[in-house]
């Protein structure tokens, strides 16, 4: 008799209410934890990728120097072609649609820390000398009306006479975008610069470098850019008021972050550590 009723009890075929309840907070808990952990997984990837990217990119532009005995011709002048710095078009970033970046990882600007200038008016005009005779004979001037940031240096501006067989003539001026602010001059050149005899200009490694296809093989951007913001790196060199070549003395992303300090926002992004900035 007792088999037959435990028989005829009803089937048990599903999770109670209250089983559903726990098992939905054990999830949500678990994503607490998780999805946080995705998005320092992303910055540390672009960190990575930032770090490494500019070490290659200043590696690539020396062995050039060193094949060619001259730097690459035809670098973004980070200037539209009202001579102005080609700055954000606005002070939020949210809404900003070109330009160098309006914002910064260490809470500097890059474009607070570039002037833009004309080296004609130093002390000594052999700094023009020292910047054209390194292997600068044009650069390309930013259009503010092209929609995206990353393609706007398409102005061509010769820097010697007859760049490029243009048939220009030589200009009794450059001008160039100059690292004035001390952040960046700090990183930089930690040894600071010679007063009157030193100046540090910075130019965009962009598509249109001769670099291209002989020791670089395109022209990077930082991960994820969508063109708002100028997102190329930069390369940084110092001019002599001797007039001796250029150098090389480093590069950073379009925020300004050298390698060092993508390599220290790289560490410090790890799910150990604390992360800044």
């Amino acid at each position: 008799m007792s088999a037959t009723i435990a028989s005829r009890r009803p089937v048990r075929a599903g999770f109670t209410l209250i089983e559903l309840v726990v098992v939905l907070i054990i999830i949500a808990t678990i994503a607490g934890f998780v999805i946080p952990q995705i998005g320092m997984i992303s910055r540390t990837s672009d960190m990575a990728a930032t770090a490494k990217t500019q070490s290659d990119l200043s590696s690539n532009i020396q062995l050039f120097f060193t094949l060619q005995k001259r730097y690459p011709q035809g670098f973004d002048s980070l200037l539209d072609t009202g001579g102005a710095l080609y700055s954000a078009d606005t002070t939020n970033a949210d809404t900003q649609t070109r330009g160098l970046p309006y914002s910064g990882a260490d809470g500097t600007l890059l474009q607070a820390q570039l002037t833009a200038t004309n080296l004609t008016n130093a002390t000594n005009a052999e700094y023009m000398r020292s910047f054209t005779r390194s292997g600068f004979d044009w650069v390309y001037d930013h259009d503010t009306a092209v929609i995206n940031s990353n393609n706007s240096a398409n102005t061509f501006r010769g820097l010697i006479a007859d760049a490029n067989g243009t048939g220009n003539t030589a200009p009794t001026s450059i001008n160039i975008a100059e690292v004035t602010g001390t952040a960046l001059l700090a990183k930089l050149v930690p040894q600071g610069l010679q007063a009157n005899r030193e100046r540090i200009v910075a130019v965009g490694i962009g598509p249109k470098n001769s670099a291209i296809s002989k020791t670089l093989t395109n022209s990077p951007t930082y991960p994820g850019a969508d063109g708002k913001y100028y997102a190329r790196y930069i390369a940084y060199f110092k001019v002599y008021a001797t007039g001796e070549r250029a150098t090389l003395v480093g590069t950073s992303d379009s925020y300004g972050r050298t390698p060092d300090y993508s390599q220290q926002q790289f560490n410090e992004s790890l799910p150990d550590g604390g992360r800044q900035g």
